[in-house]
């Protein structure tokens, strides 16, 4: 457990950083070169994908993939929006099919 405020520039950095040195795959070529095998995804609200976004942007300009936070896919999980989409659906279609007489 991490205790970061991700809606602290530094922290947000520090958290991407630990979670990319612990989750990121990573081959270790010698002790001084590391090679990024993929990425992984990390996602949250519109807040927190958009400072995430903003940290990678910040370190852009590293020297390597592991240094530009390349190892980490931001992205934005709205499941409240989508659940909701899913019980309108549901609704709607429950009450089509009532309304229709299958005598």
């Amino acid at each position: 457990m991490e205790f970061l405020n991700p809606n602290v520039a530094g922290d947000m950095a520090q958290l991407l950083r630990k979670n990319q040195e612990n989750y990121a795959p990573v081959l270790k070529v010698n002790d001084d070169v590391s090679c990024l095998l993929g990425t992984i995804p990390m996602h949250g609200d519109q807040l927190f994908e958009e400072r995430s976004r903003n940290t990678q942007w910040t370190y852009q300009l590293g020297d390597s993939a592991l240094d530009r936070l390349d190892g980490i896919e931001t992205g934005f999980a709205d499941w409240h929006a989508k659940y909701n989409l899913y019980m309108v659906c549901v609704h709607v279609y429950l009450t089509a099919f009532k309304k229709i007489d299958l005598k």
